[in-house]
């Protein structure tokens, strides 16, 4: 970076030099100065030359590589995509199945409420008419016991 700086001042430095302005006031240029400056820059530009065609030599090979990083960054990308797609399908499958499991749910349920409500109720109707049945029982029983005292009281 000092380097191109270094170069940008001596070119313009040289072009100050030689910008004698035509005149009467003239100003010639220093031819010595001006030699001292051009060596200057041959001192610094090979760097900058080599620089270049280094550059321009692997031109061919940096673009394949920025292609194949620009490439595998977009494939990464739609990866990451498809990934998240994939991932939203699967948690909106989930979500539903499981809708359908939890309405599955009250529906058995309702569905046991009401077998054992009937089965209850069956028990219940069952039990009146063993005790309805016993009480009967009990009723003729203590007829007779009455009728069996009346008769023995006679």
């Amino acid at each position: 970076m000092k380097e191109q700086q270094d170069a940008l001042e001596i070119l313009e430095q040289l072009k100050a030099e030689l910008d004698g302005r035509r005149g009467l006031f003239s100003k010639k240029p220093d031819w010595d100065f001006c030699l001292q400056l051009c060596d200057e820059l041959m001192r610094i530009m090979p760097e900058y030359i080599k620089e270049a065609a280094y550059i321009k030599s692997k031109r061919k090979e940096i673009l394949e590589n920025a292609d194949v990083v620009a490439k595998n960054t977009i494939r990464a990308a739609e990866e990451q995509a498809n990934k998240i797609v994939s991932e939203s399908e699967i948690v909106r499958s989930a979500q539903i199945a499981s809708g359908q499991i939890i309405e599955n749910a009250y529906t058995r349920c309702d569905n046991l409420i009401l077998r054992t409500k009937s089965h209850l109720d069956n028990l219940f109707k069952q039990t009146e008419n063993f005790l309805c049945s016993t009480l009967s029982v009990v009723r003729t029983n203590r007829e007779e016991l009455r009728s069996a005292d009346v008769a023995n009281r006679a």
